[in-house]
């Protein structure tokens, strides 16, 4: 396992916090954390105290009661936009019903204001690590034939945190966060794990890949109308299984008959995972990442629904399985001891439109606006989380890493040399709405950043109109669309407050560097489009 830093208190105004915060705030003040949360700490200190110490008393007569910590499974779902399943306005008006998700949401705890990061690699990132790419390296997608990038060895992950607290960590699903050895999941703190690097690049592009290819009842060359998937430059591998410490074996190699069952595979994994872990003492962390919603592929079990997409297919296959999971947690008799959480990675990919998800805010897939970073999240925990809430507590995604390690009693191995976006949200699952402990959010789409949402106010730094004088300026409550920006009403007010929450947030990192991480191409496996140019006559010819 690599070396967890110890905590230190690294910014001075995090020092001052911790001086007049009480002590049950404290423990969470010596983490660096962001300026902003350092003010609001000042501001709300005393009551983030008490707030601590009714969240421990919960958590204390639940370990009486089980004898172990908590157990968690965490669930990242792919590409799914924010009005997609049934409890956010989509479902069945979408022509693919989402029952297990929505029960879950009505038994659980359904959150408003959730952001992701703004594609697949950078939001898993941000989830292992509690820190924006933009720090940890990880802001490109990772594609096939990359090498030099992925997740840091340096960086710290959740399964590293929680395994030094004594549990045991699972992953079965989509890793995509790089194929190199350092990158794997058994490398980065898992005990077990079977994974696929990326979809659906890799099994697209696999070795034996024909323009035939069923992908969802459809075929390659009829969904995409493009020259491959024949001759792929790279050879993509497959599916990976390993235990920490050992050498991992390939399950099998990528193909699109296997991508097209691959979720309920791994649902089958996370299940048989949880069976043999809830036979012993020590709690476990499981992460279940799912392929869908992608455009290629779909189960044939699933392939009737109304929507007749592969999209839609996908989607009742992912709700299905995640009833599953849940089912299993009850069957065993441990789901008031474990925490469930749902929540997608970023928003819908428009690429194949309608194979893909959809979202009623505008913005997608790789945008800092609301459709591409504000995307559906869900909580379920019987007994500790009261059912039926909505709050409209700004969450983000690096703030599961946080929230995890503290209900773990883990908070003491979260390194304190670097800057850790992630805020702990314990208070607002077990108290309730209004305990969120964040109002603001920097979205970074890549190496930039685009957008800050500070309470209600949130500022576009990529306007899309040229004309306006100074910056798009948005009341998300009056326009959760983003279409009436108001540089006058809102900017003029906001806009000094969020000029000085930018610098501070760019003058941390100076003082915490960035991590680099370089990527570049290897030399191609083989031939890159070797084909001769077409010769093409026409079968019909007027000799004149």
């Amino acid at each position: 396992m690599k070396r967890i830093a110890p905590i230190s208190v690294a910014v001075a105004a995090t020092a001052t916090a911790a001086a007049i915060c009480p002590p049950a705030a404290r423990a969470q003040s010596q983490i660096v954390h962001d300026a902003e949360f350092v003010r609001m700490e000042k501001e709300f200190g005393a009551q983030w105290g008490a707030d601590g110490s009714a969240v421990r008393e919960k958590l204390a007569a639940l370990e009486d009661k089980f004898g172990t910590k908590p157990n968690i499974v965490f669930i990242l779902a792919d590409d799914i936009g924010y009005t997609e399943l049934g409890c956010y306005g989509g479902g069945k008006i979408r022509g693919a019903p989402t029952p297990n998700l929505d029960k879950m949401a009505r038994r659980g705890m359904r959150f408003l204001s959730f952001y992701s990061e703004v594609e697949c690699s950078p939001s898993r990132a941000a989830v292992m690590t509690g820190r924006h790419p933009i720090r940890n390296g990880l802001y490109n997608i990772t594609l096939p034939g990359e090498v030099g990038s992925g997740l840091h060895r340096e960086e710290v992950t959740i399964a590293e945190v929680l395994s030094a607290a004594g549990y045991y960590t699972g992953f079965f699903g989509k890793w995509h966060m790089g194929g190199e050895d350092d990158h794997h999941p058994t490398n980065q703190g898992f005990d077990e794990a079977e994974w696929s690097e990326g979809n659906p690049p890799w099994w697209v592009g696999n070795r034996d890949a024909k323009a035939t290819d069923d992908v969802g009842g459809f075929t390659q060359r009829g969904m995409i109308h493009s020259p491959g998937p024949e001759n792929f430059p790279y050879e993509t591998g497959g599916v990976m299984r390993a235990r920490k410490g050992r050498e991992p074996e390939m399950v099998y190699r990528y193909s699109m008959e296997k991508y097209n069952t691959y979720d309920s595979e791994v649902a089958d994994h996370v299940i048989d995972f949880i069976g043999r872990r809830s036979k012993t003492d020590r709690p476990f962390f499981v992460s279940f990442w799912g392929k869908g919603n992608h455009f290629w592929g779909a189960h044939p079990d699933f392939r009737d629904t109304p929507a007749g997409t592969n999209c839609a297919a996908q989607m009742v296959e992912h709700d299905h399985n995640v009833g599953r999971v849940l089912k299993t947690l009850k069957d065993l008799g441990i789901a008031e001891n474990t925490l469930v959480v749902w929540c997608a990675d970023n928003g819908p990919m428009y690429t194949v439109h309608p194979h893909g998800g959809y979202s009623l805010l505008p913005g997608a897939k790789g945008e800092t606006r609301e459709g591409g970073v504000r995307v559906p999240a869900v909580a379920w925990w019987p007994g500790m989380i009261e059912p039926g809430q909505e709050p409209l507590d700004l969450v983000q995604i690096t703030d599961w890493f946080t929230t995890f390690a503290s209900l773990a009693g883990a908070g003491g191995h979260i390194p304190g040399d670097r800057v850790t976006d992630g805020i702990d949200q314990s208070g607002l699952l077990l108290l309730g709405e209004g305990k969120g402990r964040r109002d603001f959010v920097f979205h970074w789409n890549r190496d930039t950043l685009e957008a800050v949402r500070k309470d209600q106010i949130k500022i576009n730094l990529k306007p899309r109109n040229p004309d306006f004088h100074f910056y798009e300026v948005y009341n998300i409550y009056h326009d959760p669309a983003e279409r009436f920006p108001n540089e006058i009403q809102n900017g003029l007010w906001a806009g000094p407050g969020m000029t000085k929450l930018i610098q501070e947030h760019m003058l941390l990192m100076k003082k915490f560097p960035n991590r680099k991480v370089e990527g570049y191409y290897r030399d191609f496996d083989r031939s890159f489009d070797p084909e001769p140019s077409p010769v093409y006559k026409t079968k019909k010819q007027v000799d004149w």
